[in-house]
């Protein structure tokens, strides 16, 4: 049962070292050197480990889904740095037979403000309608056009097996076939935050340090990405404001061409 008042949640803190940096970035496929070499560690490793902390608090019912997420890098978060995380519920909103909860987690790294992280979350049984199930009939999808290099991954169970132990979040529509057989989406389907961290990898091997530095996302879950599906993210410039650069960002599903994930990316140019 939610709670129907705003609340502030001390979620902890953990040290991001090198091993759950390099677990999390198994988890998502991500083999860029940048992390290593700069020794920081990647913005949604810090969103993810933050979303992970809050669904324990939360204990939310099994089932519910990621719909809306926002991240706001301000300063890196190194390596072997211990990190804290606090956070704000906001009273539980219910609009259009939707029942829905938006939290800001702050994450905090060496005595200052490294990023915040903003999750909408449906909850169910009215959340299932939030995201589109697979279309089985869609036809073969052309080249998706991205001015970034585009990245293309495989959906499969070791992955998100990886994802949910790296991250905290182990809701069982991820992770067991049985309950997910039992949605509407008729069987297992992909964490949000993995298919989003497609988009951050794209993101720093586009512009390297400068987004692990200030990047910044914000997004809608639209799709659902399913065991054997390859998807991928593509980034087009929007919009250019001296060092400020703003990017349209999204997921794919590469065969059918169903948009899974839509939003933007920014980032400062040093």
């Amino acid at each position: 049962m939610l709670v129907e008042t705003e609340r502030e949640l001390d979620l902890g803190s953990f040290v991001a070292t090198q091993d759950s940096v390099g677990e999390y970035l198994y988890s998502v496929g991500d083999s860029f050197t940048i992390y290593k070499d700069t020794g920081i560690a990647p913005p949604l490793y810090s969103a993810a480990s933050a979303l992970g902390a809050l669904l324990r608090e939360l204990a939310l019912p099994p089932g519910a889904i990621h719909s809306l997420q926002e991240v706001d890098t301000q300063t890196p978060v190194a390596i072997g740095s211990e990190v804290n995380i606090t956070a704000l519920v906001e009273k539980p909103r219910r609009r259009a037979g939707l029942e829905f909860i938006t939290v800001t987690c702050s994450v905090e790294s060496a005595g200052a403000l490294a990023l915040t992280s903003k999750s909408t979350v449906l909850v169910p049984p009215e959340a299932a309608t939030a995201l589109e199930p697979k279309d089985s009939e869609a036809q073969k999808a052309g080249p998706v056009e991205s001015g970034l290099g585009v990245i293309s991954k495989e959906i499969n169970q070791e992955r998100l097996n990886a994802y949910a132990n790296a991250s905290g979040d182990d809701n069982p529509l991820h992770l067991d076939a049985e309950f997910a057989a039992k949605t509407q989406f008729g069987g297992i389907i992909a964490h949000g935050m993995l298919t989003l961290a497609f988009v951050s990898e794209m993101m720093a091997a586009a512009h390297g340090r400068d987004w692990l530095e200030s990047g910044g996302l914000r997004v809608r879950f639209k799709g659902a990405a399913y065991l054997g599906d390859r998807v991928e993210a593509w980034g087009n410039l929007s919009k250019e404001n001296g060092p400020s650069r703003t990017y349209s960002v999204g997921v794919r599903n590469s065969a059918s061409g169903q948009e899974l994930i839509s939003g933007t990316a920014g980032l400062n140019i040093n």
